[in-house]
């Protein structure tokens, strides 16, 4: 008597498999190849410092349009113009303008808590602090 073989595919992309089992039929032979391929894209080109120093300007014109008590922009709009500062330094202490962010964006976040004209304006400042999360070397989770 000839063994037959018997042969299955299984293509899967674009997708996350959880809990998965491959199985055969009890008493014939059974070989499982798993074939892994990741694809990562491109690599994002890293900010250049005028790239960071206009999306901090974007921040401050969004601010800047925010109907929030005068004080709360003042306070915000000088931690921006601080990272600014820092990220037009020749050696920029990214740690110290990352900082400078966090304490902006608090103040915006804490602004908006407070204030129903601040209910979208962090809808719209968080995306501009994402992309400056890389050349910043921060996680999301920091701001």
């Amino acid at each position: 008597m000839s063994a037959k073989q018997n042969s299955q595919t299984l293509n899967i992309s674009g997708g996350q498999l959880t809990n998965v089992q491959i199985g055969g039929v009890a008493g014939q032979d059974l070989t499982a190849n798993l074939q892994q391929q990741v694809d990562q894209g491109q690599a994002e080109q890293p900010l250049m410092p005028n790239e960071v120093v206009a999306l901090i300007n974007e921040l401050a014109v969004v601010l800047r349009q925010a109907n929030l008590p005068a004080a709360e922009t003042d306070k915000a709009l000088k931690h921006l113009d601080v990272a600014r500062e820092e990220t037009e330094a020749p050696e920029p202490d990214k740690e110290f303008a990352a900082k400078s962010l966090q304490r902006a964006t608090t103040v915006l976040k804490n602004a908006g808590e407070t204030v129903d004209a601040g209910t979208g304006l962090w809808n719209k400042v968080e995306p501009i602090v994402s992309k400056l999360l890389p050349w910043l070397g921060v996680a999301a989770s920091f701001f």
